[in-house]
């Protein structure tokens, strides 16, 4: 019998709730205090804690971190009344098993709680690290995974240990670069599904067309062309995880059929009638803020929350700096490797270099500077200052200094030599048409005439707040 834990400030509420639980043969305990709560769970094991956001005496994210601190096994669902989205969302970012809004639906408390109880417990285990995995987010050739030893990536790495496990839908959001297909991977290793297959999808090539029937599969004669019955990804998935790369490109159309799939777990093919199980884990991937989209109906809201079980970000390479030489021998290990030659030597000015450079391309732009510099070593099979790309060894002396010193971010640039002058304009255009459309890049884009994507670089690049 499990021990479950209310924390609420309304007695009403806790009898309630208990009365519902201990029905479905649950061990109940309550309090109506943050601060007795913490103190019930240092003489009990509790495996599930239901608490309200708004207690009496403390924050509902203090209570969670101090649970967190000494019992980090424990499941933890949030409740509250009329809580704001993002609360809600951060909430579950910080490891929360869900936020439900009150007054509670009995049903669905009950799954939650089932939910809740059957993730195994992770602590101490170690985390199962594929030989073979794909790094930097590149899906082109395999790659051996690096891991980091930062505390952000110490602290990624005990996420993907604490969901591995579970049968939670997955979005890992993170810059372009940052390796979300290979945290992926790393989830599935360290599922029960890792003797299933991996189906990685980029959703941005998806062709709006026949997404449908790439998705889903589609039967003979079921639009011009379709001479033969096919199966989509999903059906390709069957039994291990489907990596949907870039969700936020999904087309809205797809987007119904993805929730419905989440929901019944079953697919329609394209032209079918039969409805088809499928049993699957999903995981997303994204580089664009979600509730952005969202509040630009350019995503669902009911998808979000039926992906987002748990979110995982993932920090870009300049926050995680102390492991930039730990990522440096790996790629040049691994390229001398591949090319047949001895590892040479990365002298110190080009270390450097590499360390004051903020990577806006981050793993995988590091990874392509090493193999490029390994292709220039000299005679003495040293990596110099020459072997690097010009905008790297350019970017700690750039004319405008807003790349390398912090305190002109966000200030106009004011040099006068040819290349400032262009940065300049191209700075105020971009600032100009942000505030245009209130900050949404995907019409800012539109506007500049140039991809999202090439737009995130420019504000990584020019250091434009967003």
């Amino acid at each position: 019998m499990k021990n479950v834990l209310i924390v609420d400030n309304q007695i009403s509420n806790c009898n309630l709730v208990s009365k519902l639980l201990k029905k479905n043969n649950y061990h109940v305990e309550t309090t109506t205090r943050g601060d007795s709560a913490l103190e019930m769970t240092k003489k009990t094991k509790f495996d599930i804690i239901l608490a309200e956001f708004h207690l009496p005496d403390i924050t509902g994210a203090k209570f969670f971190d101090e649970v967190r601190k000494t019992n980090p096994d424990t499941q933890m669902v949030m409740m509250g009344t009329e809580v704001h989205l993002k609360i809600a969302v951060d909430m579950i970012r910080r490891g929360a098993n869900n936020f439900l809004s009150k007054p509670l639906n009995p049903d669905e408390l009950i799954n939650v709680i089932k939910d809740a109880e059957n993730i195994p417990h992770t602590y101490g285990q170690k985390i199962v690290v594929p030989d073979m995995c794909y790094a930097g987010g590149l899906s082109s050739s395999p790659l051996s995974l690096v891991i980091g030893e930062s505390p952000k990536a110490k602290a990624m790495m005990e996420q993907v240990k604490r969901v591995g496990p579970t049968s939670f839908s997955v979005v890992i959001q993170g810059e372009t670069g940052t390796g979300k297909e290979s945290v992926a991977r790393l989830i599935h290793m360290n599922s029960r599904r890792k003797n299933g297959p991996f189906v990685a999808v980029d959703c941005g090539c998806l062709l709006r067309e026949i997404a449908g029937s790439q998705l889903f599969g589609h039967e003979k004669g079921a639009f011009t062309g379709a001479v033969a019955k096919k199966s989509g990804f999903f059906e390709q998935a069957k039994g291990g995880t489907l990596f949907l790369d870039e969700i936020s490109n999904l087309p809205l159309e797809i987007q119904v059929g993805l929730l419905r799939v989440l929901q019944e777990k079953v697919i329609r093919k394209v032209g079918g009638y039969n409805e088809i199980p499928v049993d699957i884990r999903i995981i997303a991937a994204t580089n664009e803020n979600l509730l952005n989209r969202m509040e630009t109906s350019s995503f669902r809201e009911d998808l979000y929350f039926r992906l987002c079980e748990y979110t995982l970000e993932l920090p870009p390479l300049r926050e995680c700096m102390e492991d930039l030489p730990r990522f440096i021998d790996f790629f040049l290990e691994q390229t001398c490797r591949e090319l047949g030659k001895p590892k040479p030597t990365i002298c110190e000015e080009v270390r450097e270099f590499l360390q004051q450079y903020n990577w806006p391309g981050n793993i995988r732009e590091l990874r392509n500077t090493i193999r490029r510099a390994s292709l220039y070593v000299d005679r003495e099979n040293m990596i110099r200052k020459d072997a690097l790309p010009p905008h790297i060894k350019d970017y700690g002396n750039d004319p405008i200094g807003i790349l390398s010193n912090p305190e002109k971010q966000g200030k106009v640039l004011r040099k006068y030599d040819l290349k400032s002058t262009a940065l300049n304009a191209e700075y105020q255009r971009i600032v100009e048409v942000l505030e245009k459309v209130r900050f949404n890049k995907t019409k800012a884009a539109e506007i500049l005439k140039i991809h999202r994507k090439t737009l995130y670089v420019k504000l990584k690049t020019l250091k434009i707040p967003y």
